[in-house]
């Protein structure tokens, strides 16, 4: 199966966005062959192409957007939204499912990496990385699925 994403940025944030491509076709390639993902509802269609976007802001902008879509008056590292998972009239077009849009906020990104210690790539693209596994479907509204998802999560960016 194959994959396209867009990277784009929503403000005037310092990210070079050709940086991630590499890194995120390999995490997108190696994900799409993952048993797990492929019980996701995505595969229930007669698709070949998987798509989505990622967007790069601040914390004011994504305060903005935490607060208008999920009613968070707070910045957040990573947002998603799903238009194929959440969607019960998902669409396919031309074999391509449009999984939806992630929306980091790369000054959270970078305070998360300095107390964690880790590089801001290695933080971003953790953050891109649970951001895919919710547009597949994945979802953490309970312990157990929390920790599924970040178990998923490490799992990927560690063999990455």
């Amino acid at each position: 199966m194959n994959s396209s994403f867009t990277l784009t940025k929503l403000d005037n944030v310092k990210i070079i966005l050709k940086n991630y491509k590499p890194q995120i076709k390999k995490m997108i390639d190696f994900i799409l062959n993952l048993d797990e993902i492929k019980k996701s509802k995505v595969f229930d269609y007669d698709i070949s192409k998987v798509r989505f976007d990622v967007s790069f802001c601040n914390d004011k902008t994504i305060q903005k957007i935490n607060n208008d879509y999920r009613n968070k008056n707070c910045p957040t590292d990573v947002i998603t939204f799903s238009l194929f998972c959440d969607d019960k009239d998902s669409l396919v077009y031309r074999k391509t499912a449009d999984l939806g849009q992630i929306i980091v906020s790369v000054e959270t990104a970078y305070r998360q990496s300095k107390e964690r210690k880790e590089t801001l790539e290695k933080e971003i693209l953790t953050l891109i990385c649970h951001g895919i596994l919710h547009l597949f479907g994945f979802d953490h509204l309970e312990k157990k699925d929390y920790d599924f998802v970040i178990r998923m999560q490490e799992k990927i960016i560690r063999i990455l």
